[in-house]
Order: C-alpha cells, then structure tokens, then sequence
C-alpha cells in the first residue's frame, strides 16, 4: 500500500479583531480531548498551510460551503484561506459540545475530512471564551492512501 504524508497546520482567527481564539483541554470526558471556543453571530478565518503542497479545490464546515482563496502556492508549500460565519450556530448548553467536519476537496486526491469539537458562546461574550489556552495553530499529520483515494489524520497537536 502507498502512502503520502502531508503536514497541515490550521489557524483560527476572528476575522473582525484577528484576535485569535481559544482552547480548552478537556480530557476524556468528550469526543475530542480539546474544545475550540467560539462566538456565535462571528466571521473566523481558516487558515491552511499544507507542506507539501495539496490544491484545495473546495470546503465546507457544518455543510456549508467556505469559500477558498489561495493565499500562496510553492513547491514546498501551500497556503490557502476559508472564511466562516457562525450565523447558523446556537450557544451551547452548560457542559454541551459541537463536533464539525471541516471537509476540504483535495484536487485528483478526494477529501479531507478534518474534525473539530467546538463550543458556542454569546457573540458578546468576552469572558468565558477566552478562558484557557490562546490557540496559535493546530499541527495534523496526514496520510494520504492512494489505493484508497482518502486521507486519515495520524496526529493532531494544539499549540
């Protein structure tokens, strides 16, 4: 079986201030061992570096679609941006958790599912959401599986 390995790192920014957002660590007791916190009724930006470099064609979080810009293209990198808006998203209940599917549509490739567990807070709310750790970027170690057209995530790192 043929493998391909790409290392992808994903920034999250308030589009309004660019301030970044925030991350909690949960341990066990959820899908993921981390919660991205976020504001309801809020533009954030995605920010994409793929080393080696993948050609993102499409994406979509919480079934809708993201627009793509490419922000860069090299041999040895790509970078691209994805704006969101969480117009459609409700605060979340005490203790409660979102787990999205950031999917993007890898040219010749197929999909790359990336999931996020995510929690809700008033878009006024500048207290609870930037409790716990400033989020600088997230690290994944992807494999691509070319007999399979589809790529898992070996490894995921907040930073």
């Amino acid at each position: 079986m043929s493998k391909d390995k790409y290392s992808l790192t994903m920034n999250i920014k308030r589009d309004d201030d660019k301030a970044l957002v925030y991350y909690k660590q949960d341990g066990e007791r959820f899908q993921s061992n981390c919660t991205i916190k976020l504001n309801v009724e809020t533009t954030y930006k995605f920010l994409l570096n793929f080393r080696p470099p993948l050609k993102i064609k499409s994406g979509s979080l919480k079934n809708n679609g993201l627009e793509v810009k490419e922000e860069g293209f090299t041999t040895e990198s790509s970078s691209y941006c994805l704006l969101w808006t969480s117009n459609d998203v409700v605060v979340s209940k005490n203790k409660g958790r979102e787990n999205f599917t950031l999917s993007l549509t890898v040219q010749d490739l197929g999909t790359l599912e990336i999931p996020l567990q995510l929690k809700f807070y008033d878009a006024k709310d500048k207290s609870h959401s930037v409790w716990g750790n400033e989020l600088h970027h997230i690290e994944y170690e992807c494999v691509y599986k070319k007999d399979s057209f589809s790529f898992s995530i070996e490894k995921e790192m907040f930073r």
